[in-house]
């Protein structure tokens, strides 16, 4: 009968490697930075054009003195 060798292998330290994650928070990030900036950009422009229609409506009633009179 033949005898079994005893190996002396160590085995290796099993290395840990990062995944991707900063990238992803990264996206998020820019997603989040991207729906505030067009959010601003959409007050902004409503206030431009509600600005806008306001002078255009205002310039259609005629006033005198601040006190608003019914044109016939």
């Amino acid at each position: 009968m033949k005898r079994k060798h005893v190996s002396h292998h160590r085995h290796q330290a099993v290395r840990v490697t990062r995944t991707a994650k900063p990238k992803e928070h990264y996206l998020v990030v820019v997603r989040s930075w991207m729906l505030l900036v067009m959010f601003a950009l959409m007050l902004g422009l409503g206030a431009v054009v509600g600005t806008y229609l306001n002078q255009q409506s205002s310039a259609n009633t005629p006033t005198v003195a601040g006190v608003q009179t019914e044109a016939k």
